[in-house]
């Protein structure tokens, strides 16, 4: 290499540049046998004392090659070259280059969120599992993340604590797979959209080790008990709300202040019970019920017409066309439904508009969670609803098959998992066959 302000000959002026403090970037031109044209060495100045190595394509043209503490100057050299031979080729290093550096946190932001909104069914649930996930990642160029840098992710990953400083819960080895399988995809369309060349995980896979933990199949559906004492609950929790508004409207009566509107008698007092209940009789998503409009109901012909967000995603990997699935109403759902509709909010086309912003709804987590604490259901979630409505459908004896196309399941292995259910529904179809014990 030779020192552009010496002008040295010498062969170990690399060595010497990465030592000798300066005030200011030293740059340091390859030279010797094995020297590249263009090739240099940048060290920054003290803090920093950042060392690169660059190559000079032309007047004002440069690009990054790596970072002299993890890159050797022959693997230097080597890029070098396959740069040289790109720009011959008529490639434009310099795009490719700006186009390397891109971090994984903006292209997601950017136009991988774009893509994810038209084409992808869980791409709310994909993104904020990969921001949270690999957020030491979302700086780092996404041409840059490799098997190092998925080790110290790994590593650190059942380690994190809270904001109060308690550990955070174990995940376990099928989440974590999940996790690296969303960060792959990002890359991947970031491959297929030609904004990147490649990625280093194309090949890369989750190891399992000894002490890894692994998630429990489970099959959570509401007891009878349980729906009893959930229905209660959201009764109980609509008369709370409706004494609630009625003592509000009392004490602004008094001050004179405006009323809030009265919550009538055939009138829900607000969004939780509806949309609990039209959940435990249709079987439909959380996403799908959030998104259902008014005209896809129709409440003479007593049926739901929509395409269902999950189906149609699938449907659409497999170049089928998407249909709108029709989904029969029970007496109860069409009873909701009708009772929503005599008071539905004129300006919204949702059934369940935000009635904060009149805007789809976003989350009912925390009203939903309290309601299975007063109602002393564990373990639960909302989308176990859609649990309980299949397999109520299999224990009074539906066919799968058909089971499938109320769930509307892609595939029929998907329904598969109802076909075994709790030991005492097991009991009670042996004791109809067979008999009781003599």
């Amino acid at each position: 290499m030779k020192n552009r302000a010496q002008a040295s000959g010498r062969n170990d002026s690399v060595s010497a540049a990465l030592t000798a403090p300066k005030a200011k970037p030293v740059e340091t031109r390859d030279t010797g046998r094995d020297a590249v044209r263009g090739l240099l060495l940048r060290v920054q100045p003290p803090p920093s004392k950042v060392k690169a190595y660059y190559l000079q394509l032309g007047r004002g043209k440069r690009v990054y090659i790596g970072d002299a503490h993890t890159t050797t100057l022959k693997r230097a050299r080597e890029l070098a070259k396959q740069k040289i031979g790109d720009q011959a080729g008529g490639v434009d290093v310099q795009a490719e280059a700006r186009q390397a550096k891109l971090t994984l946190g903006k292209f997601i932001d950017g136009d991988w969120t774009d893509y994810g909104q038209s084409h992808i069914a869980s791409f709310e649930n994909m993104k904020a599992t990969v921001k949270r996930s690999f957020r030491d990642l979302l700086d780092t160029p996404m041409a840059d993340i490799g098997e190092l840098e998925m080790a110290r992710w790994r590593k650190g990953r059942n380690t994190r604590t809270k904001e109060d400083g308690t550990p955070r819960k174990v995940v376990n080895l099928e989440t974590i797979r999940r996790e690296v399988t969303y960060l792959r995809a990002i890359l991947n369309y970031a491959v297929t959209s030609k904004t990147i060349a490649s990625h280093q995980l194309a090949r890369y896979k989750v190891a399992g080790t000894l002490t890894d933990t692994h998630s429990k199949a489970k099959l959570r559906y509401l007891s009878p008990d349980e729906e009893k004492a959930l229905r209660a609950e959201l009764d109980a929790r609509e008369g709370r709300i409706r004494k609630e508004r009625e003592s509000a409207n009392k004490w602004r009566r008094q001050r004179k202040q405006p009323l809030y509107p009265a919550i009538g008698p055939d009138e829900f007092a607000d969004h939780i019970k509806p949309l609990v209940l039209l959940a435990l009789n249709t079987g439909l998503r959380r996403g799908d019920l959030f998104d259902l409009e008014w005209s896809e109901v129709d409440l003479e012909l007593r049926q739901i017409r929509r395409v269902i967000g999950k189906s149609s995603h699938a449907r659409r990997k497999h170049g089928k066309p998407v249909e709108k699935a029709t989904l029969p109403l029970s007496a109860e759902a069409h009873k909701i439904l009708v009772q929503l509709h005599e008071h539905r909010n004129p300006a919204s086309e949702l059934v369940f508009p935000s009635p904060v912003s009149g805007t789809r709804l976003d989350n009912i987590k925390k009203a939903f969670a309290q309601v299975l604490t007063d109602a002393e259901i564990p373990d639960f979630t909302f989308h176990d609803l859609r649990h309980s409505f299949a397999s109520k459908l299999v224990m009074a004896g539906v066919d799968l098959n058909t089971v499938r196309e109320l769930m509307t399941h892609s595939d029929i292995k998907m329904t598969l998992v109802y076909a075994h259910l709790s030991p005492d529904h097991k009991a009670a179809a042996l004791e109809k066959a067979f008999g009781g014990a003599v």
